[in-house]
């Protein structure tokens, strides 16, 4: 049978999925085709999802996730799968709010709201091109102003998430992400996007003798990353096979790692890619009765 649920994550360090494509010396991450926000793929979040639990127990991830391909060419069959992480809230660290100072708030748009309504098949209410908020006021980031009305009581609701956050970010985070929270529209993110993104400027390591490969006396790259403290919902599912051997403890194992810490992207020896995982929906497919 097929099933459909939804999850989140929460970034805890700044997270680089992606290459270094055409951009020379920028290590830039991987983006939407249609809106050129970042995400991170199914892909990723699958493999790093089996690479925890094939930790934990290699059959049980085989028996999840598919044999992994054997020299005879064969593979098994998914009974789980994962699509991309796409943003819902990313934080802007640069905002003011015109008589309260610097403030830390998260940012949103139309569309990326729009869309994780869809996926939980729920009525979005109508926004204006004009900015919406928890709190109204003149905002500024960097040499722009941005003037933002009160939300809605329908606004609000949508902008809410389906499931409540894990124990461990309520106290930390929820009641901050709650009382401050900004939708533009599509446009305005796009731009205030450029002041989102997590980047950093690193030399490269020489070798044995004090040379850079590349011949440079020094050689520098920019990395980009989404930030810390951004927001994210993918959908989720089973796809249990008719004679499946699945237990309850398989399925137990298997939530636990997906209400957990996630390493997903690269750079991971620096410390980036760190997630909290949690989801909507923890109760057994029904074909699980072992």
């Amino acid at each position: 049978m097929s099933d459909f649920h939804l999850g989140y994550l929460y970034s805890l360090s700044p997270i680089h999925c992606g290459g270094e494509g055409d951009l020379g010396n920028v290590l830039d991450i991987v983006r939407e085709a249609h809106t050129d926000f970042p995400y991170i793929p199914g892909s990723s979040l699958r493999g790093s999802l089996r690479n925890d639990l094939a930790n934990l127990d290699q059959s049980v991830a085989n028996t999840w996730f598919g044999k992994e391909l054997d020299s005879a060419g064969q593979m098994g069959v998914h009974q789980v799968w994962f699509g991309d992480a796409r943003l819902l809230w990313i934080p802007m660290r640069t905002l003011s709010l015109a008589g309260q100072g610097n403030i830390f708030t998260w940012v949103s748009c139309h569309s990326l709201i729009r869309d994780h309504a869809n996926l939980v098949n729920l009525d979005c209410p109508e926004f204006s091109n004009q900015a919406v908020g928890i709190r109204a006021g003149n905002y500024s980031v960097a040499d722009a102003q941005i003037n933002v009305l009160a939300m809605s009581d329908e606004q609000k609701a949508i902008c809410s998430l389906v499931s409540n956050f894990p124990q461990q970010l309520q106290s930390t985070v929820e009641t901050n992400w709650s009382n401050n929270r900004i939708v533009l529209c599509d446009s305005d993110f796009y731009t205030l996007m450029e002041h989102s993104l997590w980047t950093q400027i690193r030399n490269k390591i020489q070798d044995g003798d004090g040379i850079n490969p590349e011949g440079a006396a020094e050689v520098f790259w920019t990395d980009i990353c989404i930030p810390r403290d951004t927001i994210f919902y993918f959908p989720w599912g089973y796809n249990i096979l008719t004679n499946s051997s699945l237990t309850k403890e398989d399925h137990t194992i298997l939530i636990s790692i997906l209400q957990g810490l996630i390493q997903v992207g690269g750079q991971a020896n620096v410390g980036r890619g760190w997630v909290k995982s949690w989801i909507n929906n923890s109760a057994s497919p029904i074909t699980v009765v072992n």
